[in-house]
């Protein structure tokens, strides 16, 4: 089966939703990286290793989230 054509008002659409969606989850990372570094002061030296993994895991995802919204806004600028 297959889909009828996306209208340009779609496609604008699911745009802004990815926008939206990107910008809550970078917003839900930034929150997740001040609390994993504020339980490191109070963490025995012997744990932050750990909290430090989780620390550059986060650190990554926010790259690749980064990088993710500028592809898409080059994208829809060159499609403009």
């Amino acid at each position: 089966m297959s889909q009828p054509p996306a209208t340009a008002a779609d496609v604008e659409a699911s745009a802004a939703k990815d926008r939206h969606t990107l910008s809550e989850t970078a917003c839900d990372l930034i929150v997740i990286e001040h609390r994993l570094r504020d339980v490191r002061r109070w963490t025995p030296d012997a744990a932050r290793a750990h909290l430090d993994a989780a620390l550059s895991s986060v650190a990554t995802a926010l790259d690749a989230l980064h990088a993710e919204h500028t592809h898409r806004t080059t994208t829809e600028q060159e499609q403009s």
